[in-house]
């Protein structure tokens, strides 16, 4: 079973176009990959997914979002292992950022760092 993918965008109602920003990527495969839990932006406003879209979002940086995460945060009443993350990024647990040249960016912190030396 193959991962959703959704373009996201400063706005997730309307089609995504590229931003007026220094970050913006016209060709969707150059985008960062942004992998979520299933909680995505409706979780609460400290949830690590929710935090990291609403960073990117403010920086302008377009990304494309991958619901990787179903069920449980807890890892032994989860029946979604997250082996179709660990084959596409090497990580297993959420967010995880996935760059344009294939680096790999995990821990929410550490991809807030990033999206802070971006601006």
């Amino acid at each position: 079973m193959a991962l959703p993918t959704v373009q996201a965008s400063k706005d997730d109602s309307l089609p995504t176009e590229p931003a007026s920003t220094s970050h913006a990527v016209d060709e969707p495969n150059l985008r960062p990959e942004l992998f979520v839990c299933h909680g995505d932006d409706g979780g609460p406003s400290f949830h690590p997914c929710r935090r990291v879209q609403e960073a990117l979002r403010a920086t302008g940086i377009e990304y494309t979002k991958v619901i990787a995460g179903h069920g449980s945060p807890i890892p032994f009443l989860r029946r979604d292992a997250r082996e179709e993350l660990q084959a596409a990024t090497g990580a297993r647990k959420l967010p995880t950022l996935k760059l344009s040249d294939g680096s790999i960016i995990t821990n929410s912190r550490a991809i807030l760092t990033w999206v802070d030396q971006q601006s």
